[in-house]
């Protein structure tokens, strides 16, 4: 796996990438050449419709978009197995996203559109590329061609754990060649499918029998219990010897909460080291983003206002006392999705998937995320980002606080109107998956950074457009 940006890219993800911008370029360059050939006609002399400076700043924008709009269709992301008809509705959904936005971009910058003959083939080839590509990478899966071979050192439950993590993306081609464990019972069970293939101290020979590609340590103490020389024998053979958390970390996307050394090792992992810089950008982000957003949803705000105000009795704006960076206490705001005396019996409750409390409009305002329009105040005011742990209730905080000691520290940053743990992880509705939206939200916090905020504010709209509920 590589760190750019800020953010794990497995290396099916990255090549996928670089070769799909690779294809859009050519398909850019080949669309202007054959126009070129059609306008000037055939002969010895070479000409162009564009100097290769209008060509480039004509390839940036389209480049950008269909790259962020195939990011935010997930097809960066190789977690599912996908079918071709899925793959192809995605592709044309995602170009299709693009040209709609393209077309808005050059209404207002002319300067930057290609000719019409020139972007309409260029977008016809750039799908047929792209598909191309998409079924060639298929294939690879099918034939293992992009594998990674983890050697585990280690046996227990951390071990067991990360096995599962590594065997759910077999289709990916990650492979566990086995364990090892110095626990002469052990040797040659199967634990989690793969068996325990020898002692820690061969480690260095195995990986080589093997044709390992990566040794993980994953027991949850090693001190004094892997025999360092053979891994450095691994080291020195330009095998990686990575810990079983950060290993977990970039495989999962979020931090390992589990093990008792788990302070010690957010302690010296990388991470948590935000710039002024960013964080002044982050909240530039968050004035424009916020202020453009209330002026263009003014209208459809409206239309919601009267919606919930002829559903059900009660007020159309819903007030939530919530808990914002370094436990300051404020006031969320959003539509009301609920009746009006939704707790007035029971007291706070957390909210649930087919939730019996929730209105006729308040269904569809939750699934479409609407609800949380008015919330793009809060967002203006400063007590919120677009991007960052959701906000929650402070008498959950308190219970949540006993319930994990790392609690508290999903408050060193604003909340967020949405964030890495809604995009990634189930409805919480207890306290133990607020917990397990926790190693998210850490997650988020280690590797803050812009090009993290955009990614999930892509994937956000995905999930919005695409109809998945609320979180």
């Amino acid at each position: 796996m590589f760190r750019l940006f800020n953010r794990y890219w497995s290396l099916t993800s990255l090549t996928a990438l670089l070769v799909e911008a690779g294809l859009i370029v050519s398909a850019l360059w080949v669309a202007h050449r054959i126009r070129s050939l059609v306008y000037f006609g055939l002969s010895d002399e070479v000409r162009v419709l564009y100097s290769p400076f209008e060509f480039w700043s004509m390839v940036v924008p389209i480049l950008g978009v269909v790259l962020f709009l195939l990011y935010a269709e997930g097809l960066y992301e190789f977690r599912d197995r996908r079918g071709e008809r899925e793959l192809m509705i995605r592709l044309l959904r995602a170009l299709s996203l693009s040209t709609a936005t393209l077309l808005v971009l050059y209404f207002f910058v002319p300067e930057l559109a290609f000719g019409r003959a020139v972007f309409g083939l260029a977008m016809v080839l750039i799908l047929l590329c792209l598909l191309a590509s998409r079924l060639v990478l298929q294939w690879a899966f099918r034939r293992r061609l992009l594998s990674e071979r983890i050697l585990i050192v280690g046996s227990d439950d951390a071990a067991k754990d990360l096995a599962r993590e590594i065997l759910s993306r077999k289709h990916l081609g990650y492979r566990v060649v086995g364990f090892l464990s110095d626990d002469p019972d052990l040797q040659g069970v199967s634990i989690v499918n793969p068996k325990v293939i020898g002692m820690t101290s061969k480690a260095h020979l195995l990986a080589l029998a093997h044709n390992v590609s990566r040794v993980v340590v994953a027991q949850q103490d090693s001190r004094g219990q892997v025999s360092l020389n053979s891994l450095l024998g691994c080291k020195t053979s330009g095998i990686p010897v990575e810990r079983g958390s950060d290993y977990y970390e970039k495989l999962t996307g979020k931090v390992l909460l589990d093990g008792p050394r788990v302070k010690s090792w957010l302690i010296f992992s990388q991470g948590f080291v935000i710039s002024r810089s960013t964080l002044a950008c982050k909240r530039m982000v968050d004035l424009v983003a916020a202020a453009v957003g209330l002026v263009l949803a003014l209208p459809l705000m409206l239309i919601v206002a009267a919606a919930v105000k002829l559903d059900s009795r009660g007020p159309i704006l819903y007030r939530q006392k919530r808990v914002s960076r370094d436990g300051k206490p404020f006031l969320l705001v959003k539509f009301r999705s609920m009746t009006a005396d939704a707790e007035q019996a029971a007291g706070a409750q957390w909210a649930v998937q087919a939730d019996p409390r929730v209105t006729r409009v308040g269904k569809l305002l939750r699934k479409s995320r609407l609800d949380e329009l008015p919330q793009l105040w809060n967002v203006l005011s400063g007590s919120m980002s677009l991007v960052g742990p959701r906000p929650e209730r402070p008498v959950f905080v308190d219970q949540l606080r006993l319930l994990h000691p790392l609690y508290e520290e999903r408050h060193n940053v604003r909340p967020g109107l949405t964030g890495w743990a809604q995009i990634k992880a189930p409805y919480a509705a207890s306290l133990e998956e607020s917990i397990e939206k926790l190693s998210f939200d850490l997650f988020y916090i280690k590797n803050l950074s812009l090009f993290l905020d955009l990614s999930i504010i892509a994937s956000t709209l995905r999930i919005v457009l695409v109809g998945r509920g609320a979180r």
